[in-house]
């Protein structure tokens, strides 16, 4: 008994950390659905409160809408790139627009969820210049067992490193959820301009990506690695969806 306490304390105080971590960026997510016959009206309150309150750098804020599964329909509102400090700042002004000007065309809403960019997975992206957000995402989310976090990551990173190997164009970024959900719970997404322009492999190389992948890991990685990955999810643990950018909610490209 007297270790689980000991194993407990340590968990809480690992994800503590994480969360104050003043080297770490934190990104920010919320989910709206618009009421049946509001969605205009939902969209006209929220540029407007853009306008208000994210119209610099600093307040920035980027919009999606999910065209496939389930969720279709749903935005999702993100804040990049926050850091421990902001999260003293006082927002209640902003709060109280919401509230009182767009929260009535909502007909659900996720609440906040916090997320840390993990570096190591990340890739075509520069933190110092991040420029112009992805017309399309593709954002598929890990629901991982707590024994298969280090399998899960490591084919994750390795991954990301074979595709840094064969020239990928596209951004990448993965992110773990650290309040507001299961700290289980990762997410991946990439990011396209072009649906056409958006392949793995169209490209011509000398190796295939399990050679490539081998060749910079040892051979039979790839196959082990991958197994080790396919059992780390739980059973429910894989969900893709597709979202295309809202510019007229996107601070920098609204109209």
């Amino acid at each position: 008994m007297k270790n689980l306490w000991i194993g407990l304390a340590l968990i809480l105080c690992a994800n503590l950390y994480a969360q104050r971590n003043e080297n770490n960026d934190y990104w920010n997510s919320w989910r709206y659905t618009a009421k049946e016959g509001k969605t205009a009206d939902f969209e006209a309150a929220v540029a407007k409160k853009m306008q208000m309150f994210n119209n610099s750098a600093e307040t920035a804020m980027f919009t999606y809408k999910i065209v496939t599964g389930r969720n279709s329909g749903t935005y999702e509102r993100v804040e990049s790139m926050k850091f421990p400090k902001d999260y003293d700042i006082d927002r209640s002004a902003e709060g109280d627009y919401w509230d009182k000007n767009v929260s009535k065309f909502v007909a659900k809403a996720s609440g906040q969820m916090r997320w840390d960019r993990i570096n190591n997975a990340t890739l075509n992206w520069d933190p110092e210049n991040p420029g112009t957000p992805a017309k399309y995402l593709e954002r598929t989310t890990y629901d991982v067992k707590p024994d298969g976090i280090t399998h899960f990551r490591r084919f994750i990173y390795r991954i990301t490193k074979t595709l840094e190997k064969r020239g990928y164009q596209d951004s990448q970024l993965m992110f773990r959820c650290i309040s507001g959900g299961s700290d289980n719970m990762f997410v991946v997404v990439r990011g396209f301009n072009k649906y056409q322009d958006k392949r793995w492999s169209d490209v011509e190389h000398e190796n295939n990506f399990m050679e490539d992948y081998d060749e910079l890991f040892g051979w039979g990685t790839f196959k082990e690695d991958q197994t080790n990955f396919d059992a780390s999810l739980e059973s429910w643990g894989e969900m893709t969806e597709t979202m295309q950018l809202v510019p007229s909610l996107t601070t920098g490209m609204m109209n």
